[in-house]
Formats: C-alpha cells, sequence, structure tokens
C-alpha cells in the first residue's frame, strides 16, 4: 500500500512539474480609457474622458499562439451639490461608479499584432438610478472585440463592445469604445518593427504646487503645497526626439472629522501633447512639452451646471481647459526635475498659482 501511495505520489509531481512548465498564469495591469456615457443614454453635466485602472490574470501556454485572459476595471466619479447660492454649503459625494469584467481570448497573428474576443459583465451604478430606479439600465453584458498592438514593454490595444442585454447596442454609441494600455508582469522584451523607430517610458512621479488660492470653509486648514501624485505614458521617435505624451496627476485633501463635508478640496489634470528631447553636452536631457490640459477641480464650479449649452461636448465637465506648457531637465539619470503650467481658455484667472507646478518625473525603461 505504502509503494502504491509512493508512486501516485511521484507521478503528480511529474506531472505537475510538467504542467509547470508548458502553463503559467501571467499578473497583469493597466489603464483602460473610455468616456463617462452609458451604451444608451447621456449622462448630466457633459462628457468626461476617464482613465480606468485594470487588473488582470492571463494564462499562457508555451509554443501555443492563443492566451486565456480575465480583466477587472473600476473607476468612480465624485461630485458636488450646485452652488445656486453663496450660503449653501457644498458637499462631496460619489455620484457614479464603473465595475467592469472581461474575460477573453488572445490570439497572437504575429510578433507585433494580436486579436481577442471575449465577454464583459459591467455594472454602472450612479444618481439617476437612486433617484429613478428601473428607468435607466445599470447593468450590463454583451460581446467585445480587440485588436492589440504589443511595443516594447507595453500592449496598446483597441476594444469595442457589442452589447446584448438588456438591449442591443453597437459601435454607434461612444461608450462601446475603449483604448487599453496593458503591462503583463515579467514580460519578456518585444523585437517588433516598431522598437527600431520608438522608445516606450512609462512615467511616474508627483507635482507640488500651491495650495493657498483653495477657498477653506471655518475650521478647516492646508498645508500651503499640495502633492499631487503622477502617472503617464511617453512615446518618442528615435531620430526625431519628437514624443506624444499621455499624463494625469490627482490631489485629494481629507477633512477627517467634519460635520460640513468629506473633502477640503479636489483637482485632477491630464495632459495630452507633444513633448521635444534634447541631449546637451553633458549627457542630460532637456525637454518641452506643450499640448492640451484638461483640470477637475471642484472648486470651481461654475461648469457645473445643466443649462450649459455645451454639456455634450467632450471635455464640458472640466472646470479648467488651457494649454498646458511644460519644460524639464535630467538631473539624475532617467529622473527630470519639471515645471509646468496650464494657460486656460475658458475665462479663468489667466495667472493662478495653482496652476503652477514643480515636480520630480521617472522614466521607466524596462528594455532600454
Amino acid at each position: 500500500m505504502r509503494s502504491i501511495f509512493l508512486c501516485i505520489l511521484c507521478c503528480f509531481f511529474k506531472i505537475s512539474s510538467i504542467i509547470s512548465q508548458k502553463i503559467h498564469l501571467v499578473p497583469q495591469f493597466g489603464i483602460k480609457v473610455h468616456d463617462n456615457t452609458f451604451s444608451n443614454v447621456q449622462t448630466t453635466g457633459g462628457r468626461y474622458v476617464m482613465f480606468s485602472p485594470v487588473i488582470g490574470l492571463t494564462l499562457c501556454i508555451k509554443e501555443v499562439p492563443i492566451k486565456f485572459n480575465w480583466q477587472l476595471d473600476f473607476n468612480g466619479l465624485l461630485s458636488v451639490v450646485q452652488k445656486e447660492d453663496s450660503s449653501i454649503i457644498d458637499r462631496y459625494f460619489l455620484r457614479e461608479s464603473w465595475i467592469s469584467h472581461q474575460i477573453q481570448i488572445y490570439y497572437n497573428i504575429k510578433e507585433n499584432i494580436y486579436l481577442n474576443v471575449g465577454a464583459y459583465w459591467q455594472r454602472n451604478e450612479g444618481v439617476l438610478n437612486h433617484l429613478l430606479p428601473g428607468y435607466f439600465e445599470w447593468k450590463t453584458w454583451g460581446a467585445h472585440l480587440g485588436v492589440g498592438l504589443p511595443i516594447s514593454w507595453l500592449n496598446i490595444e483597441y476594444r469595442t463592445r457589442i452589447k446584448l442585454w438588456p438591449n442591443f447596442a453597437t459601435v454607434t454609441s461612444s461608450s462601446q469604445h475603449s483604448l487599453l494600455f496593458l503591462y503583463d508582469l515579467n514580460r519578456s522584451k518585444s523585437t517588433g518593427p516598431l522598437d527600431k523607430f520608438i522608445i516606450l517610458n512609462g512615467l511616474i512621479g508627483g507635482r507640488l504646487f500651491y495650495t493657498g488660492n483653495i477657498d477653506l470653509l471655518y475650521g478647516e486648514d492646508l498645508l500651503p503645497v499640495g502633492i499631487a501624485p503622477l502617472l503617464g505614458l511617453e512615446i518618442i521617435h528615435r531620430k526625431s526626439g519628437i514624443s506624444l505624451n499621455l499624463e494625469r496627476d490627482w490631489w485629494i485633501a481629507l477633512n477627517g472629522g467634519s460635520p460640513w463635508r468629506d473633502l477640503k478640496g479636489y483637482i485632477n489634470s491630464s495632459f495630452i501633447g507633444f513633448g521635444y528631447h534634447k541631449m546637451l553636452k553633458n549627457n542630460h536631457y532637456i525637454r518641452f512639452k506643450l499640448g492640451a490640459s484638461f483640470i477637475i477641480d471642484y472648486d470651481l464650479l461654475d461648469e457645473l451646471v445643466l443649462s450649459n449649452p455645451d454639456r455634450d461636448k467632450i471635455g464640458t465637465f472640466y472646470q479648467v481647459k488651457g494649454l498646458g506648457a511644460m519644460i524639464s531637465y535630467e538631473l539624475l539619470p532617467h529622473t527630470d526635475i519639471e515645471a509646468k503650467y496650464t494657460f486656460p481658455f475658458n475665462g479663468y484667472q489667466f495667472f493662478n498659482s495653482t496652476r503652477l507646478s514643480i515636480g520630480l518625473v521617472y522614466r521607466y525603461t524596462p528594455n532600454e
């Protein structure tokens, strides 16, 4: 009996060893870019481009071009009571939340392109669901299709959905489209044709800015300097030194113990633009960036009114929209000190110290 048990145990470990050599699980992290509309109705307050965190797990089989994947992306949208009267105290609350699960199959056509097909289940819970229950859909499911391009250490994927329940919706709705930037942990270096022409950098850092212009209620206080963590992506053309930059930073100030409001301030900023990278004689870079800057600043509520005639346009939700200008210098390898200022287009104070920031930016380039 003991011999039989030992034989079964040896066979089990042998089979496990073979499976572990052929099959492995890879954690996945990333960002999904999409808007805040439902598939059949426009949410109030203007369209808002969202950057949702993504986590996933991929099952890979050695020497097989097919991979099996599960993903979860989520997000929340803060809101405040409209300031119709200056005597009203504004309260923050979670206006809407998005949670979406995807299961899918990846198929590698070639080393530099892949397709995916799968299904999704999504939950959009918001103000409309609670005020008018049963009138607005908030649970949906359907199929999705995607095409991806591996570049260096990142997968850039376009995805479109076909909603099947509770009613049918295809590519005519903007909410059915998204762009994903996905990083597989322990991924091997890509050797696709694009890597000969571009460098892909992940940007990690923080920006410091003056908080003295932020309105506070009696009994509230802020440190004079706010710190906004930064994440971004930079695609540089090797020969010209010109880059495409996508960046996002967030700042939030909690208001512990206050009976009036939970937050003293909330600001986040998105930047989409181009940069120029010039190496100096000391082998350090100086960089210039210029592009569109979109800022959500709940200290400014004028844009958050339903009477705004442009409320259905992309970007209406942002209180401050303008031209973002940045200059940075490489202090240490892959680490820059950077100054940024946003010149607003929509009538707010042109020179505002809150829109000026100084920060440190680290360029994550694992394959260089």
